[in-house]
């Protein structure tokens, strides 16, 4: 797993170079003013969109229209070389397979446009960088064939998260038998494949998620990420309307905090004893438990957790083995940064390395090591 800064930094630029040699300079405007050369990565990697506007899915416990979006779906309007290299040009983005995590499918299905998001694939597939999708959408033999052909690491999230109350949860999704039609798609071609478990809602499907591993493991599945619950003042009201006990998800959440901001979202953890009861169940069945997608996503590519969770209680001690491997000297970290036209110190902290707060993400992924912002 050893990898090298200072070359991951110089084939970034010569990557950033091409890109920009050839794109005309209407479509470098487009791709600079756009939201993915300046968002910053999150714990799944950078957030990647092939539509906006919504999701037809509309499930009901879905955040994405408490952040703006509408429930018509648009395709996203940037050209996959645009995409490219609006992704290429943020400056916490660093390409490569040691580079920043790609996670697909963040805030509507990745594939309602299914010509698109191949070519969009395909286009990031040149990056190098681990990709990571979550879908609902039936894919066919066709689709999951093209996916196994792409070189980069591509690591796909089906989503199942209930049986007994999918006519409330997930009413207008594709059905779960397709979903589970899809994993065997994916298997058959030779991809890993990864259990999305989320949102899992504590006195709503918690009990039945153990029902969901059972049946899962049978189509040779590889790995589970169990995930928390989302809640807002718009999904608490819709859920109860349609007529869920959230008294124990509710129990979880400042109340006073969710009734005064309408659309502010709370994480409903669940309990250390309700996440390890999961984790030693998904074991049992012989399948690898995640508590973080950035970890399904790592395992796949075979590379270090940018997200450092080996560093945290998010880390299941999974076969990847992150704490194990050799980091990268900070010297060769700060000349990767001065490669990339970046003048930023890194010191020792308690917790890890301190480093400019604009860049920590950067820093964090090309060191392999907590980062924070330097103290003022």
């Amino acid at each position: 797993m050893n990898f090298d800064p200072i070359d991951i930094a110089k084939k970034h630029i010569e990557k950033l170079k091409e890109y920009r040699t050839k794109l005309p300079p209407s479509s470098i405007k487009r791709a600079l003013s756009d939201p993915h050369s300046k968002r910053l990565p999150r714990y799944c990697g950078l957030t990647i969109h092939f539509a906006t506007g919504g999701c037809p899915y509309r499930c009901s416990y879905c955040y994405i229209y408490d952040m703006g979006y509408t429930t018509e779906p648009r395709p996203y309007p940037l050209a996959p070389e645009e995409l490219a290299f609006a992704i290429l040009s943020n400056k916490n983005f660093i390409s490569g397979r040691y580079g920043t995590l790609l996670a697909v499918g963040s805030v509507t299905e990745p594939f309602l446009y299914e010509d698109l998001a191949i070519s969009y694939i395909k286009e990031l597939s040149k990056l190098e960088n681990p990709i990571q999708f979550s879908t609902k959408k039936f894919l066919t033999k066709t689709t999951t064939k093209i996916l196994s052909g792409i070189k980069a690491p591509i690591c796909p999230l089906v989503t199942r998260i209930t049986t007994e109350y999918v006519d409330v949860l997930e009413h207008y999704a594709p059905s779960i038998d397709l979903r589970l039609k899809t994993i065997e798609n994916l298997k058959d071609v030779g991809l890993r494949v990864f259990l999305f478990l989320r949102p899992i809602i504590i006195g709503v499907n918690y009990k039945e998620a153990f029902k969901i591993i059972d049946l899962i493991s049978e189509y040779n599945i590889d790995g589970v990420v169990i995930g928390s619950f989302r809640i807002t003042q718009r999904i608490y009201r819709k859920l109860r309307n349609l007529g869920l006990n959230l008294e124990k998800a509710l129990s979880r959440v400042n109340q006073k905090l969710l009734s005064k901001y309408k659309h502010k979202q709370f994480t409903v953890p669940l309990t250390r004893k309700e996440k390890n009861a999961l984790i030693s169940y998904i074991r049992r069945r012989n399948l690898i438990p995640f508590k973080s997608a950035c970890c399904a996503n790592s395992y796949n590519a075979g590379v270090i957790c940018p997200s450092i969770c080996y560093e945290t209680n998010f880390c299941t001690q999974c076969p990847n083995q992150c704490s194990s491997q050799e980091l990268p000297g900070l010297e060769k970290v700060e000349k990767a940064l001065r490669i990339l036209g970046l003048s930023i110190k890194i010191s020792k902290g308690k917790r890890g390395i301190c480093t400019d707060k604009k860049y920590v993400k950067l820093v964090q992924t090309l060191s392999r090591r907590i980062a924070m912002p330097h103290k003022p």
